[in-house]
This record gives structure tokens, sequence and C-alpha cells, in this order.
């Protein structure tokens, strides 16, 4: 078999023109070919799919149970094969007919409900999800999602375009009734304990690798998953821990009982940038991230200024 679905677009014809047409003879005529081409296909398909798709003692000819559900998809496929055809043919691609898309979770709550309503207006149909940044990369890699907006910005990898849309520090959370010092994070995690994320996680493998280039070795007892979890902790006296304020953002910094105060090491900053394949979409992508910066300016960033206002000069990109 050469094909392996058993059939392809000019097979699908030949079928459909003999059983609307009611012989061999009049659908080669109408295709411009000879009655036999057409009576090798036919016999070609049924022999690929292992089913009798027309009763051929009936005149006309009429399909059996088979033929019938094959005659209704196939005439379907068709249809859109020749409306990809006449789109292809007429540059009509500002109408994508979908995208899918995979956020950071922090993103998802900052900027995901306005960020639909731009995507609506650019596709027909669209997907998206959230979860863990490695398994965003590979998701775009292998063509199962067509837009990340991650903080793996997939730098040893071709054909990719990137637009950039916050860069932000990582800062240091303690309980609301911490009074204690701040500067010493070996101190500090002898007296209450240090609420990590999981290593699967991209965030947690940076702060990981930023501890131990500061020659850090912290115990390890407590390991969430998620932001709102690793947050919840230290707000309920559990301990403290290293994150973003776009993370303190998404767990709601009105209801949060903590304390946030600059990290006491070297800086560090974490970049979120949207990637893409490169020219798949049009301009798309960069209009996605000039909203998302607006969208971040318009809600994130206020809520920084009321709350966390030493951290708006650290943020980049907006």
């Amino acid at each position: 078999m050469r094909h392996g679905f058993g059939f392809d677009l000019r097979s699908m014809e030949i079928f459909v023109e003999t059983l609307e047409r009611g012989s061999q003879t009049a659908a080669a005529r109408h295709l411009g070919v000879k009655q036999s081409s057409i009576s090798q296909s036919l016999a070609n398909l049924e022999e690929a799919l292992g089913v009798i798709l027309l009763d051929r003692h009936s005149r006309p000819l009429e399909p059996t149970a088979a033929g019938r559900f094959f005659y209704d998809r196939a005439k379907r496929l068709l249809g859109e094969a020749r409306t990809t055809r006449r789109e292809l043919q007429a540059g009509a691609f500002g109408q994508l007919h979908q995208v899918r898309m995979a956020l950071v979770d922090s993103l998802a709550t900052a900027v995901g409900q306005p960020l639909l309503e731009v995507i609506r207006r650019h596709t027909a149909d669209y997907t998206l999800t959230t979860g863990l940044s490695h398994m965003h990369g590979h998701a775009l890699l292998t063509r199962h999602v067509d837009i990340i907006l991650s903080d793996d910005r997939l730098e040893s990898y071709d054909g990719l375009e990137r637009h950039p849309v916050l860069g932000e520090p990582f800062v240091l959370v303690l309980p609301a009734d911490w009074d204690g010092p701040v500067d010493n994070l070996g101190w500090l995690a002898r007296r209450l304990d240090f609420v990590r994320y999981t290593s699967q996680a991209l965030i947690g493998q940076t702060i990981e690798r930023h501890l131990r280039l500061n020659q850090m070795e912290l115990p390890g007892r407590l390991h969430l998953d998620n932001t709102y979890a690793v947050l919840s902790l230290v707000a309920g006296g559990a301990g403290w821990t290293i994150t973003t304020p776009l993370c303190l953002y998404q767990a709601g910094l009105d209801h949060l009982a903590v304390r946030v105060v600059p990290l006491p090491t070297e800086p560090l900053r974490r970049d979120l940038t949207l990637v893409a394949r490169r020219d798949e979409l049009g301009g798309l992508p960069a209009r996605l991230a000039r909203d998302s910066r607006r969208l971040l300016e318009r809600h994130f960033v206020q809520e920084m200024r009321r709350h966390l206002p030493w951290v708006e000069p650290e943020l980049q990109g907006l």
C-alpha cells in the first residue's frame, strides 16, 4: 500500500464523481481520463480499505453502507481541500484556522483571558494550555503547539522567532510576621524551612542553580509543584521561599500574608519570552507579545506599584 491511509484526494475525487454521475464512463468523461483508469482506481481503493464501496450490479451505481459512509467523509475532505487551495492561491492567510498556545501558569493568570480575545480575532479555532515550561518547549519543537509564552527561550534551536515579554527579578518571600534578619539565606534556613519548587519546574531549576553558584546547600524538606501551594505554606508560617513578582501576583497579593524583600544574593532574574516557529504565523506572534506587554503594564505593574513599589524599576520589557 503506497498510502498509509489507503486513499488520497485523487482516489476520493474519482469515487465521489463516479457515484454522483452514476457510472465509471461518465466519471471518466468528466475527469478527462480513460475509463480503465477509473476502474483501476476504484478497485485499488476498495482493496486498500478492505471494504466494497459500490454495488456494481445496480444502474446507476449505488453505494454500499461502507460506500455511503466513505462518500460523506470524502465530500467533506474534498471541500476542505478545495477551500485550502483557493486560500493559498489568493494569499488569504490573515485568518488562521487554528492556533495552539501554551503559557506558564503565572502569565495565564495575569493576561490569559485578555490574550484569548486577541487570539480570537486572528483564528477560527484555538487551544490554550498551561503547565511546566520544559514541556512547553518540547511541545513547540514537536509541533504540538504553535506558540509558547515561557521562561524557556529554546536558545539552542534554530528556525524560531523570539519576542521578549517580561523581565523580572527573583525576590525573597517570608511569613508576614517574620522580624528577623533577611540578609543571610543560610542563617534563615536554620530557623525556617526553605519551601522549594520541584526540580521538574524550570523556575525550581533556576533557583537551585543560583543557590549552588552562591555555595548554598539548603535542607530539602518541602518540594511543591505550583506557586499557589508554595506561597500558601509561606503565608501559613511554614517557611520561606524564592519566587518572582509575577508569581506573587498570580497567587493574589491582596490576600497573601507575606513579607517580600530583595534577594540577598547576586541578582537573579527571569525572562519570559514568546517563542514560535519562524514565518509560520505571519505577524501574530509579534502582536501577541506586544499585547501581552500592554496587558501586563495595565494589570500586573499597577499591582506592583500598589504593593511592592520597589520592584517596578526592576521590571523590564514593559
